[in-house]
């Protein structure tokens, strides 16, 4: 989960591209990590590695990438309704990821399960155009949206699991759930951290501990990871009643959460690895 913070402080899409920005590419930095580190999570304990899993990856990076041009050509339609340089470069962009994303698509349905493949591909898709709808109405730092979109990318973990194994297991959604859950909690610290800045003087109110309260509570699914995530949150919470602390860059604040949920993701991976 790169850098949490660049998922929520990420730029705003109503900006126009300029000449040293000219691709269609994701800005939020953080949601990288959202996507990638549980796709490998899932292969490492697959531990079953086939040529299936090269397109499963692509269909993951491929699939992350249409939102961009999605977004542009949306405000085309929607928004500006009159031509922008944007929409051609959008729209070639589009027609190759999507290209991409169908023959990678066409080999995994080839190899595995139809239902399945297509389940998670449409919840895929689903999450994708929600939020391409919520971004085009300015609305794409809703925490609802991230959260929903932790639980989405998250999925990338069942899909290199059915990619090597050929099947999605019971024991990959706990695996799924721990993985979630500290992305939703990193996420709801980052907007503590937001929030306070605004409004200096005040406190990490108590519902923001909610999350931590959580990882405590289902701890038994798998105890390292979730009190790991529990402690790493609350120790962030605490740091953010120092006014001081609210001035750290907020550089500084996305690389320790990615050093955090790396740490996280090995620490999953162990916690499952006997399953």
């Amino acid at each position: 989960m790169t850098a949490i913070t660049d998922t929520v402080l990420q730029t705003p899409h109503n900006q126009t591209m300029t000449h040293a920005e000219p691709k269609p590419l994701p800005r939020e930095h953080g949601a990288w990590g959202l996507l990638l580190q549980p796709f490998f999570a899932g292969a490492v304990l697959a531990r079953e590695w086939n040529w299936l899993l090269l397109p499963a990856l692509g269909l993951v990076l491929f699939g992350f990438l249409l939102r961009e041009p999605l977004i542009v050509l949306a405000r085309q339609r929607f928004v500006w309704r009159a031509y922008n340089p944007q929409s051609t470069v959008a729209l070639r962009w589009l027609l190759a990821e999507a290209a991409g994303a169908t023959l990678c698509l066409a080999l995994l349905i080839a190899q595995r399960p139809l239902a399945t493949v297509a389940a998670l591909t449409s919840a895929a898709a689903l999450l994708t155009l929600l939020a391409v709808w919520l971004t085009i109405k300015n609305k794409q730092r809703s925490i609802w949206l991230q959260l929903l979109s932790a639980a989405g990318l998250g999925t990338t973990a069942l899909l290199a699991i059915l990619a090597s194994s050929g099947a999605i297991p019971a024991w990959a959604w706990p695996l799924w759930a721990v993985l979630t859950l500290h992305g939703a909690s990193s996420i709801l610290t980052v907007h503590t951290r937001l929030a306070l800045k605004r409004t200096p003087g005040t406190q990490p109110p108590l519902t923001a501990y909610a999350t931590p309260a959580l990882s405590i509570a289902l701890a038994f699914v798998a105890p390292a990871p979730m009190l790991f995530s529990a402690a790493a949150n609350v120790w962030e919470l605490l740091r953010l009643r120092n006014p001081q602390s609210l001035q750290e860059p907020l550089k500084h604040v996305g690389l320790r959460a990615l050093a955090v949920s790396i740490t996280h993701s090995l620490l999953a991976v162990a916690a499952f690895w006997n399953r």
